[in-house]
């Protein structure tokens, strides 16, 4: 994909307006190249008593009232299609984030994609629309006013008089070019800091609790200087273009002054050709003295397409419409081995695990140990290696994403609520022939016990995050849209850490009613998993040891150990061992 294919959506809907308010831009240019030589033709009739000069002020009138109706359609039909662009492109960067693999938010976070939608997507806006106008500006007044000048007056004056241009132009570009790499590094630092200060925000209360004000400001002001010092390197080159800016219509105005005064001296031109030629000068100029400006703002619109650019070449997890689900049939990891892009030891290794259809497995395990990254494996949150995981004969890296994932329900750790009703939140998944009641989805997650009242359709809604509920109601609350979506395969990981007892009980006893469907259940709570048909052991990425609680008591190995560890029971005759737990 190329980068200019960023903008064909846009002009292919809104083109035609984007440019006709140039059209109408470029209209008001050429009015105002009359302007110098109407004036130097009134000065000559007042300088020299003539008749006619209330024809001239007739004409700026005239001139006042067109271009200012001019000037109004031309920024409304420019800046007002700009503004489209700018909410085709968000649109678009958000649906290109809901597609990409995920594993980039956990590398990047979502503060990157927050300062693209934003100060990225601005930056572009503004070269679409102001840096153009000036651009159109700076092209048409310094062409044509330098041929009506040379025309009109003399090609000789004309060059003389723009004799520094070239060399202040040339500064120009050569600071400009400097500064799109410096505006990058600071639009990627200002990435960094919109990360770092969401993520204090939503531990603010944890900030508190623990009395690390203090230390999260030091943090943040790290990260702060280093996006200062970054903008104040392109500070510095953007205060070097300003000067640069200002030097050209003095030097150009004092050699007008300088020869154009000698001229009418000698009578070679008149007081209304020197007026006119400041004129041309004043439309070739000011423009000019916009470059500065002009090249600051398309350097960060370059920088932000970058930026962009980028982020949108990142291949999408492609999207089918196929609607069948999955059956319940025998799932098999075979010979998985799996690293994370980032890191250079495996993370699982050499798993090997056959799960047959209705089977209750619980997964247990020190941090660290694989157990999460398998589930993620399982709905190919990652590259999932070929070959390594099947349901029945099929190889879950051949099937449709959509397909894969619509059969199996996920509960993940933390919980995600949106800002919305509870109901609505449980219903957040795709809804199917299978699909349970809410009502019954609720009551299964021990929702009822305690918020009956906020089910019903008309009930509060949540406070953003969910931040009016306690720890275990929202954990709830992420376990009933797990059930509600009610699919062949349930995958809980570490649902039951914030759990009360009774709702936990409750929540175990329910997991096994309804329709048949294959659970596995990673949870640091071992009490959880005592009724699973078989319990799978990890440690170090690979499986240690597998069978039913009796079993693996009776072995007393490491589950055995975890298991003493939690209930405060001295290991019999299992020797202490290391690890982080």
């Amino acid at each position: 994909m190329k980068k200019l294919t960023i903008f064909s959506q846009f002009f292919k809907g809104y083109g035609p307006v984007y440019l006709l308010g140039v059209l109408i831009l470029i209209t008001i240019n050429i009015l105002f190249l009359y302007v110098p030589r109407l004036i130097g033709e009134a000065i000559n009739t007042l300088y020299y008593g003539k008749e006619g000069l209330t024809t001239y002020i007739g004409y700026f009138f005239m001139l006042a009232i067109v271009i200012t109706v001019l000037k109004f359609s031309s920024r409304h039909l420019l800046l007002g299609s700009i503004r489209r662009f700018e909410f085709l492109l968000r649109r678009r960067l958000f649906d290109h984030a809901l597609y990409i693999p995920t594993a980039y938010y956990e590398k990047n976070g979502p503060g990157k994609v927050m300062a693209l939608m934003t100060n990225d997507v601005t930056s572009l806006r503004v070269s679409l629309g102001l840096g153009v106008m000036i651009l159109v500006d700076a092209i048409f007044f310094g062409i044509f006013s330098f041929f009506l000048m040379a025309k009109e007056i003399s090609v000789s004056l004309t060059a003389l008089t723009l004799l520094p241009m070239p060399f202040i132009l040339t500064g120009m570009l050569t600071v400009s070019r400097r500064m799109r790499k410096r505006q990058k590094e600071a639009q990627n630092t200002y990435s960094d800091l919109t990360e770092f200060a969401q993520e204090l925000f939503l531990g603010m209360p944890v900030i508190r609790a623990f009395n690390r004000e203090m230390r999260s400001l030091w943090r943040f002001n790290n990260i702060n200087k280093v996006n200062y010092d970054k903008n104040m390197r392109v500070a510095f080159l953007d205060s070097i273009l300003a000067p640069l800016t200002f030097v050209a219509p003095f030097m150009c105005h004092a050699i007008a002054i300088f020869i154009c005064g000698r001229l009418i001296i000698a009578n070679e031109i008149t007081v209304g050709d020197f007026v006119a030629v400041n004129g041309y000068l004043s439309l070739i100029i000011g423009p000019i003295m916009g470059i500065g400006s002009l090249l600051s703002v398309l350097q960060k619109g370059l920088a932000s397409l970058d930026r962009i650019y980028d982020f949108l070449m990142i291949e999408e997890e492609k999207p089918t419409d196929e609607e069948r689900e999955l059956p319940l049939t025998t799932l098999t990891v075979k010979d998985l081995t799996f690293t994370y892009p980032e890191t250079k030891v495996p993370m699982l290794h050499d798993v090997n695990l056959t799960i047959k259809p209705g089977e209750f497995i619980g997964i247990v395990g020190g941090p660290g140990s694989g157990k999460s990254t398998l589930f993620k494996l399982l709905l190919r949150l990652h590259d999932t290696p070929q070959g390594s995981i099947y349901v029945g004969d099929e190889d879950i890296t051949s099937m449709p994403l959509q397909v894969l994932r619509r059969s199996i329900a996920y509960v993940p750790p933390e919980p995600y609520l949106l800002g919305t009703t509870i109901g609505e939140n449980i219903a957040f998944g795709e809804a199917s022939d299978h699909t349970l009641e809410l009502s019954q989805a609720a009551e299964r997650a021990a929702l009822t016990r305690d918020l009956s009242e906020r089910l019903a359709p008309a009930a509060k809604r949540l406070k953003e995050g969910g931040t009016d509920l306690s720890g275990g109601q929202k954990q709830r609350v992420n376990i009933a849209r797990g059930l509600y979506k009610n699919a062949p395969y349930l995958l809980l990981d570490d649902s039951f850490s914030a759990l009360d007892t009774i709702s936990a009980g409750t929540i175990i006893n329910t997991l096994r009613q309804g329709r048949n469907q294959s659970l596995l259940f990673i949870s640091q709570r071992l009490e959880a998993l005592r009724e699973a048909d078989r319990i799978i052991v990890f440690k170090e990425g690979t499986i240690v040891e597998e069978g039913t609680h009796e079993a693996l008591m009776a072995k007393e190995g490491e589950y055995y150990r975890l298991y003493a560890q939690q209930l405060d029971e001295p290991l019999i005759g299992v020797a202490e061992e290391g690890g982080d737990q």
